[in-house]
């Protein structure tokens, strides 16, 4: 792998770009936090609203998690120590709607930021129980950027990019 002068030859250049990479995916997999795991339906829903509301809008946390942003890691950890654990109601614009074991996970499109100089990449996952027919039939026919109103516990925020936010319910019809 080492050429005649020392230097690492193609293999080890590869394997040394690629394993950080690596690692950052295996991060990105990792499951999310859920503390309704073990509840039904009904105590799912009812966890939600036992939960301390945040009013931290999205735009604050996708400024601040910005890449070139001008906020501090010490104003990203007092957001963060804001928002973890508490109940949050977000208008989020669809990009995809998953379904997987009763629950829909929504992504949302990158939430827009005001900094020019930044590069916004905060998108929100949402993990929606339906409360009833209705709601399933909503999150089976909204579209990529239809816009609709999530209202759940924010458990983390992965790789500076991801908000995730279970478990969550709808709580009005998307804007199209």
């Amino acid at each position: 792998m080492w050429g005649a002068k020392g230097k690492a030859g193609p293999i080890s250049w590869t394997i040394g770009r690629l394993l950080p990479m690596l690692a950052l995916v295996v991060a990105a997999c990792a499951p999310v936090p859920d503390p309704s795991v073990g509840l039904t339906q009904e105590e799912s829903i009812a966890l939600i609203d036992q939960v301390e509301a945040s009013d931290l809008a999205i735009e604050s946390i996708a400024e601040a998690f910005a890449l070139n942003t001008r906020s501090t890691d010490v104003q990203r950890e007092n957001l963060l120590s804001e928002l973890i654990g508490r109940r949050v109601e977000w208008d989020i614009p669809v990009y995809e709607v998953s379904f997987t074991e009763g629950r829909y996970e929504v992504t949302s499109q990158p939430i827009p930021i005001q900094d020019p100089e930044a590069v916004g990449l905060v998108r929100v996952m949402a993990y929606v129980t339906p409360q009833n027919d209705e709601d399933a039939a909503l999150l089976q026919s909204v579209k990529t950027d239809d816009v609709v109103r999530v209202r759940g516990i924010v458990q983390e925020i992965r790789l500076r990019t991801i908000v995730s936010v279970v478990p969550a319910i709808v709580v009005a019809s998307p804007a199209r």
